[in-house]
């Protein structure tokens, strides 16, 4: 149990040093830590999708890879990813209609920079991986 403990402290130790120094205490990297698996993946879908219609806003890759790190350390990041496919293509198409829903924006053709920002100042998880241009 605490060999357990040291492992995920010592990745989120690299995650930090990886995302250029964003901290992994952050209450939206934690929200996103935190989430299901199916709901961490149509996450990184929707903020890799803002980053693609807003030139304001590019995404954290390194944050991204840090993330799925320290998450497969509790068995909830890529390598549980493909048995839980279904799952994440189901939780994605639900998640983009809310987004959509809530922002008033089409994902794949509006400019989603209004959305980001709503995102970014609502500290949602997704917001986490939004870097400021």
């Amino acid at each position: 149990m605490m060999t357990r403990g040291l492992m995920f402290g010592a990745a989120l130790t690299l995650a930090a040093c990886a995302t250029g120094g964003r901290n992994l205490d952050d209450p939206a990297v934690q929200k996103l830590f935190n989430m299901s698996t199916p709901m961490y993946y149509a996450n990184l879908t929707i903020a890799n999708q803002i980053a693609q219609n807003c030139a304001r806003y590019s995404y954290d890759t390194g944050l991204d890879a840090a993330l799925n790190d320290a998450r497969n350390e509790v068995g909830r990041g890529s390598l549980a990813s493909n048995s839980q496919r279904a799952g994440i293509e189901l939780e994605t198409d639900v998640s983009q209609r809310s987004f959509e829903a809530k922002h008033g924006v089409e994902l794949s053709s509006s400019d989603l920079c209004p959305a980001g920002d709503a995102e970014v100042l609502e500290g949602s998880g997704l917001s986490a991986l939004l870097i400021p241009s």
